[in-house]
């Protein structure tokens, strides 16, 4: 009989993974298994709506090119008018308005605020004076002028030495 061999190996022996590595390993595949699926839908998904996003912009395009290459199609006149009635209002002669409000301006008055209106076709203005009398000739000068008409007083406050007053009136286009 031989004797037994002398086992001289002193690393320590590695234990076998036990059940719960097993089951964290089985758990982890598969929630990352969960998660590539939910990738892939998504990204289907996505691919999908930007489909329909050029299709829809395909389609507006070929509408626009369609609207803007048939005039064929005369516009009538009821449906003309209000969009001819707001280009008028809003094609108003603007520098005729500032220089009348220049040239109004004189004898120390200095203009604040010009608010015009084109829609409603009116103005406010805000203006300040260093006399009761050259607020009453500026409103004078603003009534005279061709591009204002129905020009009033709103109000007016004495302050520092100085009159600031607000006036309203309408803007007539020729």
């Amino acid at each position: 009989m031989s004797p037994q061999s002398i086992a001289l190996d002193f690393a320590r022996r590695r234990r076998g993974p036990g059940a719960l590595g097993w089951v964290l390993l089985a758990l982890g595949l598969t929630m990352t298994a969960l998660e590539v699926n939910d990738f892939l839908l998504r990204r289907a998904d996505l691919h999908e709506r930007e489909q329909i996003v050029e299709r829809l912009r395909h389609q507006l395009q070929r509408e626009r090119r369609h609207v803007v290459s048939t005039p064929d199609a005369p516009v009538r006149a009821e449906e003309a008018s209000p969009a001819l009635k707001l280009a008028a209002q809003l094609g108003r002669d603007w520098p005729a308005l500032f220089a009348s409000v220049e040239s109004a301006a004189a004898d120390g008055v200095a203009v604040l605020a010009v608010t015009p209106d084109a829609l409603r076709g009116t103005f406010s203005l805000s203006a300040e004076s260093p006399s009761l009398d050259g607020m009453f000739e500026f409103l004078g000068r603003l009534e005279a002028a061709d591009t204002f008409a129905a020009v009033e007083l709103v109000s007016y406050e004495h302050a520092g030495g100085r009159f600031v007053f607000n006036l309203h009136g309408q803007w007539v286009s020729r």
